[in-house]
C-alpha cells in the first residue's frame, strides 16, 4: 500500500521495509511531461483561454533535435548519459516481447501442463526459431476466401452498396468520429468535411481524399456504441444469428472493399494524407480481428512517416503537430501487435525527449460548438495512454530481465532485491491514476466504467499492476517453498489478473479487441497455473473469471476462429493435473 516509512504488509510480517532512494520525479521525465500537458489541456479547455505557449515551438529543444530524437535507434538497457534530463526510449521491444502471451506459455510449468497441445514453429524477426500454441499467426497470413472460416462476416451482401448520398455518409462519418477517431485523433473534422463535400459533389473518385471518406464510413459501420457491461446478467451469447451485427460487418466490408481499390497510391506516396489512409486501414483490420493485416498497414504507414519526418525538418506548427499525432497512433498500434506477433521489426522507434508529445488543436482556430466534450476527452485519453504505456515499458524491462535470468542462469537473481523496485513502480502507477483528468478517472471493479476512455485506461492499469508482480508469481509457481513475502506479492499478481478479467467487456468491438482476447488468455492461464500450486491463496471468485474468458472466446469464435485454440489452452490447463 506504499505507506511510509513502512508498508502495512512489512509491518504485519515484522520485516524491515525499505523503499528505493530513486526519486519518482526523476525516474521518468517524459511521463511527467505528458501529465503536465494533460493538466495544461484541461485548464485550457475549461477556461477557454489560448495561451501563446500552445502555438509556440518547444522551448527546451530545437525542431531538428526533436526530429532526431524521434527517429533515433532505440536506447538499450544499461546505456548511460551524462545528461540527467535525457529521456531513454520508452519502448524496449525485446523486453516487451518477453512479457507476451507466447513467452508466458513457454514457462517451465506451462511446458509441462500443455505438453499435449500442438505447437506451431516459426522464426521471429530476431532470426530465432520459436513456437506458439496459438494458430492465428498462421491462419491470419492466408488470404481470406469465401471458404475461409468466418468469411461470411466479411463478404459484402449483394444488396449492400456504398452510398453517395449525404445523409447516409454523414451518419457513418459521425459515428467514426464518435467511436473511432476519439481514441486516435489523427483526422480533423474540418479536413474530413472538405473530403466529404468533394465526395458529395463528384462521387467516389480514385484518389486518397475519397479513400479517407470510404475508410471513415467503413469504420463508422463496424464500430459499436459503447455501453457498460451488465455485471449482474449472464455473459453474452454468441451472436452468429444477429442480423444487426452481420449487416454492420457487411456494410463496413463493402466500404472497405471500395477503399482498398484506392489504397495503392498510399503505399507509394509519401504524404500525411497517404499515411492517414494506411493508418485508418490498419485500425479497420483491428476492429475486424485481422491483426496480421493491421500490422502490415501500420508498418507501411510508419515507414512513410519516417521518410516524411526525415526530409521535412522545418515544418509549420500545424503540420508538426499532425506528424506527432500520426507518429504515436502508428507506433503504439504497431508495437502492441509486434509484441504479440514478433514477425517484423517496428518501422518507428520511441522518442528520446519529453517534448515529443502532441498538443490539442489551437483553440482560437475552432469554435466552441466544434470543441465538443467528447473531443476534449479524446485528447486526455490519447496522452494518458502514452503515459501509462511508458510506465508499462519500464516495468517490462525490469520484469523481463529478472525472469530471463531465472530461466537461463544457474545463479538465480535474488527476488528480495526486486521488492523495493516494484514498490516504487506501484507508487508511480497509483500516482498516475490520481493525476488523471476527471474524464479519465475510473472506478474499481465491479463498478462498470461508463465511458470507453475509462474502460481502456482501467484495463491497462490492472495489467501493469499484474505485470510488475509477475516475477514473484513466476518464483512462487516454480519454487513453492519461497518466502511468505514472495507468496504475498505473487498473490497480488493473481488479484490484479482477476481484476482485469472482471473488467473486460465480453461483446464490445473496438480497436483492441484482439489484444484483449490475448490478454484474457494470458491472465487466465496464470490463474489456472497458480491453482495447481500449493501455498498460493487464490483470489475469491477466480473461477468466474475463467468462465468469463471462455464465454468471451465463444462470443468471438465465429468471426475469429483462432479463439478455438485460445479456448483449448484454457481447457487443457483447467483439466490438467
Amino acid at each position: 500500500d506504499n505507506l511510509r516509512p513502512s508498508c502495512s504488509s512489512c509491518e504485519q510480517m515484522g520485516i524491515p521495509c525499505e523503499y528505493t532512494k530513486l526519486d519518482a520525479s526523476a525516474f521518468d521525465p517524459a511521463s511527467l511531461k505528458i501529465m503536465e500537458q494533460l493538466s495544461i489541456i484541461e485548464t485550457l479547455v475549461r477556461s477557454m483561454q489560448a495561451p501563446s505557449s500552445l502555438g509556440e515551438e518547444p522551448s527546451s529543444i530545437s525542431r531538428t533535435q526533436l526530429w532526431q530524437s524521434l527517429l533515433a535507434p532505440p536506447a538499450t538497457l544499461g546505456s548511460s548519459s551524462s545528461d540527467s534530463n535525457r529521456v531513454m526510449t520508452g519502448f524496449n521491444l525485446n523486453a516487451s516481447s518477453k512479457a507476451a502471451t507466447d513467452k508466458i506459455l513457454q514457462w517451465p510449468i506451462f511446458e509441462r501442463l500443455l505438453s499435449s497441445c500442438q505447437r506451431f514453429p516459426f522464426i521471429n524477426f530476431y532470426g530465432a526459431e520459436t513456437y506458439t500454441y496459438l494458430d492465428d499467426l498462421f491462419t491470419q497470413s492466408r488470404p481470406l476466401t469465401s471458404q475461409s472460416p468466418g468469411s461470411f462476416f466479411y463478404e459484402p451482401n449483394r444488396g449492400t452498396h456504398i452510398s453517395h448520398e449525404r445523409e447516409d455518409v454523414e451518419v457513418l462519418v459521425d459515428r467514426f468520429f464518435e467511436r473511432v477517431n476519439n481514441k486516435n485523433p489523427i483526422l480533423s473534422r474540418q479536413a474530413a468535411a472538405q473530403y466529404c463535400q468533394s465526395y458529395y459533389e463528384d462521387g467516389p473518385l480514385f484518389n486518397l481524399e475519397t479513400c479517407i471518406v470510404l475508410l471513415a464510413c467503413a469504420l463508422g459501420a463496424v464500430a459499436m456504441e459503447y455501453s457498460p457491461p451488465d455485471t449482474t446478467s449472464s455473459p453474452a451469447t454468441p451472436a452468429l444469428l444477429s442480423s444487426a451485427r452481420l449487416e454492420d460487418l457487411q456494410l463496413g466490408r463493402c466500404y472497405f472493399a471500395a477503399a482498398e481499390k484506392r489504397l495503392g497510391p498510399a503505399m507509394t506516396e509519401v504524404s500525411t494524407l497517404a499515411i492517414q489512409c494506411l493508418c485508418l486501414a490498419g485500425i479497420y483490420h483491428m476492429f475486424t480481428l485481422r491483426p496480421m493485416q493491421a500490422s502490415r498497414m501500420f508498418h507501411a504507414a510508419g515507414s512513410s512517416l519516417r521518410i516524411l519526418m526525415s526530409t521535412n525538418v522545418n515544418t509549420p506548427q500545424e503540420t508538426y503537430q499532425l506528424y506527432l499525432k500520426l507518429f504515436w497512433a502508428c507506433s503504439n498500434s504497431e508495437r502492441e501487435l509486434i509484441t504479440e506477433l514478433p514477425i517484423n521489426p517496428p518501422s518507428l522507434t520511441g522518442p528520446g525527449t519529453p517534448d515529443a508529445y502532441p498538443l490539442p488543436p489551437r483553440i482560437e482556430n475552432i469554435g466552441r460548438d466544434q470543441w465538443s466534450v467528447q473531443e476534449e476527452d479524446s485528447w486526455y485519453f490519447f496522452l494518458s495512454e502514452i503515459a501509462l504505456r511508458r510506465i508499462a515499458d519500464q516495468v517490462s524491462e525490469v520484469v523481463a530481465e529478472h525472469i530471463t535470468k531465472r530461466l537461463n542462469s544457474n545463479e538465480c537473481p535474488d527476488i528480495q532485491e526486486l521488492i523495493p523496485v516494484v514498490a516504487e513502480f506501484e507508487h508511480q502507477v497509483h500516482a498516475f491514476r490520481e493525476q488523471l483528468p476527471n474524464a479519465m478517472q475510473f472506478p474499481d471493479v465491479p463498478t462498470p466504467a461508463d465511458t470507453e476512455w475509462k474502460q481502456y485506461t482501467r484495463g491497462r492499469y490492472y495489467r501493469v499492476l499484474e505485470l510488475m508482480h509477475r516475477p514473484f508469481l513466476f518464483t512462487a509457481l516454480h519454487h513453492p517453498n519461497c518466502s511468505p513475502v514472495v507468496h504475498m506479492l505473487a498473490e497480488k499478481a493473481l488479484f490484479n489478473a482477476l481484476k482485469y478479467l472482471q473488467h473486460s467487456h465480453t461483446s464490445h468491438r473496438h480497436h483492441g479487441t484482439w489484444l484483449q482476447l490475448r490478454n484474457q488468455l494470458k491472465e487466465t492461464s496464470l490463474l489456472l497455473a497458480a491453482s495447481k500450486v500449493n501455498g498460493l491463496t487464490m483470489p475469491e471468485s477466480w473461477e468466474a473469471g475463467v468462465s468469463k474468458t471462455l464465454s468471451t472466446f465463444d462470443y468471438w469464435l465465429q468471426e475469429f476462429p483462432s479463439c478455438k485454440t485460445y479456448a483449448n489452452i484454457i481447457l487443457t490447463l483447467a483439466n490438467g493435473p
